[in-house]
């Protein structure tokens, strides 16, 4: 019998010491999913010499640095599968970070022109302040 997680996660790459890359397709374009895995993994009391997840939603990866003293690859492996299993079926406490009320109440793509427009006045101010300095 196959193991139900293979479905979930797979090794891409170990090879460089302390680091484990994983292909988990449940996190493929779904940033929240992602966020969730991510802090689920980093907040899991074994998991305390996991110092590092990156989650990528565009390839489906996730890449996990860990302490070599306290933790083999085989150890972070089962804990990253059994993360995996347990969010895939749906047992993962959602925390009160994993929730933002304002992006909830947005219209889809006002979050994304905010974030554009503080960031082009960000820019057009420290440029402004800039030209001041350099001027007198």
């Amino acid at each position: 019998m196959t193991d139900p997680t293979q479905e979930y996660i797979s090794i891409i790459h170990d090879k460089v010491p302390n680091r484990i890359r994983f292909r988990i397709p449940l996190i493929r374009y779904k940033q929240t999913y992602a966020e969730i895995l991510k802090q689920s993994i980093l907040r899991d009391p074994a998991a305390k010499g996991i110092y590092h997840a990156e989650p990528n939603i565009v390839t489906g990866t996730l890449l996990v640095k860990y302490h070599p003293a306290l933790h083999s690859e085989e150890h972070v492996v089962e804990l990253v599968r059994s993360v995996v299993e347990n969010f895939s079926c749906g047992h993962i406490e959602i925390l009160a970070k994993h929730k933002n009320p304002r992006i909830g109440k947005m219209r889809p793509g006002q979050f994304f022109t905010r974030e554009l427009v503080v960031s082009i006045v960000g820019n057009v101010v420290a440029g402004l302040i800039l030209a001041f300095m350099i001027a007198r």
